[in-house]
């Protein structure tokens, strides 16, 4: 008997203790006088609500200390106790949801599931078990798993707001818009004033480019909550997907009226100004950025590029330089670098950058294009030809590369590599007028006219007012001295376009001299002999009128000014000819 009292005054003591520290948490959270933030940490999670709390008096006992280690935020103590109580007492389910959450906060996730899955065994409809759940599974990235969850816990409680917040925003991380959409449309329409529901479905309707809804949905957020700041950057954005500028810039300015160091509104606001082309403003903006932040190396990209932009190439040099020194392997500054060199005509310094950048990504086709090209201007044709080789090495797909490859071998006058280079482009892209008429170019120059004639035509099957294609039919006929009428409406087609290009009224000359209207050619001849000038090609033509005419001193003239243009055996032929003409 005696000892039957002991038990029960030992009972009688741990159930005081435990209610006197109840009691003394919940007078602290309402004391009128001071509140619990002032006086006390807040208090965690655990004890918000302590529902159903564990029936064994010794299991009471630990959880109520558990509450206590906990509130004063040692975890290590509370944990021993939440174990020590689960021994008394392991169907509680109050004891179960603190163990996976001082769990959480200790980074032990595995213990939080394995208390979680065990709750919801003992009881499958225990909400806050399946929410800590669902975050823990969103957060592992299972997103599936996370889903199922939620959809229990609405099951259970269709009222359980934050599930179809958390399900809505899962839906739309999976891409899922139809679904995150519904779900959170639900959420918005038992709660109005939802700022995160309206958040979301503002986001999610941008996202699947309906602006007008997100607007809206964004708009209401910003109603009920003027400062909230995600809403309002959000906002932004989606006038800046629409092209709204001016309304953009708004929304942006009032954000730094709430929070001047905003950095996204800050940002963005000096992007939308270089949309805009005011250029001033925008370097406003990103200069007020870096002196905020002046190791923002994205500031610096920025200010450089609206430099870049305003054509002051050296200050833009001076940013994109001190991002170097910051960081030596930025691609982008070495980019910008090399970009600005060629612009200003510094291609050694220019390849010099592009090489460097090579060595950064050796398998950027297009980076070995542009040393490609640089190295075209420099007149590093052989050098030019082996890049692009190793472009093909890597994309041998590539379609551009092979003409790009055919352009390089047609400048070093290798013409039949690059008749094989062109042809393959055409076979891979038959529908490509660029490459049908490079092709025919060739042609051309390996004196086989009617296969230029026929990759010509196939450019005019493609693009019937190509000016270019049209003036080589009508001068590849002439040189043939076939279908004269036919290249009569063919060059004239192409001066119909470009009335004043030099060269198309040098194929206009000689195709009147193929059809013996001489005066017709000379007057044709000797005007695009102003517009181009000490071409070879167009003084050997007049030079061949003259001669026909009998005006031999002005065929001499004209055959000089040839040869002085390009050595040729044929024009060399002619003008002594002419030349022992007027000795007699």
């Amino acid at each position: 008997r005696q000892e039957a009292r002991g038990k029960r005054q030992e009972t009688r003591f741990f159930l005081l203790l435990a209610s006197c520290f109840l009691l003394l948490y919940l007078g602290c959270a309402t004391n009128k006088g001071q509140s619990a933030e002032q006086k006390f940490p807040a208090a965690p999670k655990s004890i918000e609500s302590v529902k159903s709390p564990p029936a064994d008096y010794r299991a009471y006992y630990h959880f109520t200390l558990g509450l206590l280690h906990e509130f004063k935020g040692d975890l290590e103590s509370a944990l021993k106790e939440y174990r020590q109580a689960r021994i008394y007492d392991p169907a509680s389910l109050a004891i179960l949801k603190n163990l996976a959450l001082v769990s959480i906060r200790r980074g032990d996730i595995e213990s939080a599931v394995d208390a979680c899955q065990r709750a919801v065994f003992i009881d499958p409809d225990f909400i806050p078990a399946r929410m800590i759940l669902g975050s823990i599974y969103s957060s592992q990235k299972k997103p599936d798993a996370a889903i199922e969850q939620y959809k229990k816990v609405i099951e259970v409680d269709p009222g359980e707001r934050d599930a179809y917040l958390f399900l809505g925003i899962i839906y739309a991380e999976k891409k899922d818009y139809i679904k995150a959409i519904e779900v959170l449309e639900k959420l918005v329409k038992t709660e109005p004033d939802s700022i995160l529901g309206l958040y979301y479905l503002g986001r999610i309707n941008a996202n699947i480019k309906m602006y007008e809804k997100a607007e809206e949905y964004l708009n209401k957020a910003i109603g009920i909550h003027p400062g909230f700041l995600k809403a309002m950057e959000s906002l932004g954005l989606v006038y800046q997907l629409q092209k709204k500028y001016d309304h953009a810039v708004s929304i942006y300015k009032k954000i730094l009226e709430i929070d001047p160091r905003n950095e996204v509104a800050r940002s963005r606001l000096g992007d939308v100004y270089i949309k805009k082309e005011s250029y001033d403003e925008a370097l406003d903006e990103y200069k007020k950025l870096s002196k905020e932040s002046p190791e923002n190396i994205e500031v610096r990209l920025k200010m450089g590029m609206v430099y870049y932009q305003q054509r002051n190439y050296m200050k833009a040099l001076e940013e994109f330089q001190l991002i170097r020194a910051a960081d030596p392997d930025n691609d982008r500054a070495i980019f910008y670098i090399a970009t600005i060199y060629e612009d200003m005509e510094r291609d050694e310094d220019a390849l010099t950058e592009w090489l460097k950048l090579l060595k950064l990504e050796p398998k950027s086709v297009d980076i070995m294009l542009n040393i490609a090209q640089v190295y075209e201007r420099l007149k590093k044709g052989k050098e030019s030809i082996a890049m692009v080789e190793s472009a093909i090495a890597i994309e041998p797909d590539n379609v551009k590369l092979y003409y790009y490859l055919g352009i390089a071998q047609f400048n070093e006058k290798m013409y039949v590599e690059a008749k094989e280079s062109l042809k393959k482009a055409v076979t891979m892209e038959p529908e490509n007028e660029i490459y049908h008429f490079r092709l025919g170019v060739i042609y051309e120059k390996l004196k086989e006219g009617n296969n230029c004639i026929k990759e010509m035509m196939m450019t005019l099957e493609l693009n019937p007012d190509n000016p270019d294609a049209h003036n080589y039919i009508a001068y590849i006929y002439a040189e043939m001295g076939i279908n004269l009428d036919e290249a009569l409406e063919h060059i004239k087609r192409a001066l119909e376009v470009k009335p004043n290009n030099g060269y198309f009224l040098d194929s206009l000359g000689w195709v009147y001299y193929k059809k013996g209207l001489y005066n017709e050619a000379i007057e044709e001849l000797e005007k695009a002999a102003l517009l181009v000038l000490a071409d070879p090609t167009i003084y050997d033509h007049l030079g061949d009128v003259y001669f026909k005419t009998g005006s031999y001193e002005k065929a001499k003239e004209a055959w000089e000014k040839s040869l002085k243009g390009e050595k040729n055996k044929t024009v060399e032929d002619k003008l002594e000819k002419v030349n022992s003409l007027l000795k007699k």
